[in-house]
Formats: structure tokens, C-alpha cells, sequence
């Protein structure tokens, strides 16, 4: 999860590994959907480590009505 850019570079390696990168969350959802996975947030990539890494069984995109949409984790 990111507050700031990534290059497609570092997302193209990371998607190599499967590792899903959320751009553009607020901060105030960072708490929740880091419980949600089983996640540790951390500050500088430096820092991730294998047991900081959450998981989810499937994560989707649908519409939330108009052009509105959410991220689902299940």
C-alpha cells in the first residue's frame, strides 16, 4: 500500500512475485486493510520483509454504482 509513486519498474517486479501494490489509499484506511491481510505497515521498502507481507484469499475490483469503484478483500 502507497501513499507515494512507485515506478512501473518496481511494480513490474513486484507483480513477477506476486506481491498486488495499492496506490492511492488514504491514511486513514492504511489500519484497517493492513488488519484486514495480516499486515505490518512499513515506512521505507528497506523495511519489508517476508513476515511484514499480509495475504488475501481474493482481492477484486467492482463497481460501487456509477463510475464509483472499491477494492474487495476477502
Amino acid at each position: 500500500m502507497l501513499r507515494e509513486a512507485i515506478s512501473d519498474l518496481a511494480l513490474h517486479f513486484l507483480a513477477k512475485k506476486k506481491i498486488m501494490v495499492i496506490k492511492d489509499i488514504e491514511r486513514d484506511d492504511i489500519e484497517f486493510i493492513s488488519k484486514t491481510i495480516n499486515a505490518t505497515p512499513v515506512a521505507h521498502a528497506d523495511q519489508l520483509k517476508p513476515e511484514k507481507l499480509g495475504n488475501a484469499g481474493l482481492v477484486e475490483e467492482v463497481s460501487a454504482g456509477g463510475s464509483a469503484k472499491i477494492i474487495k478483500v476477502t
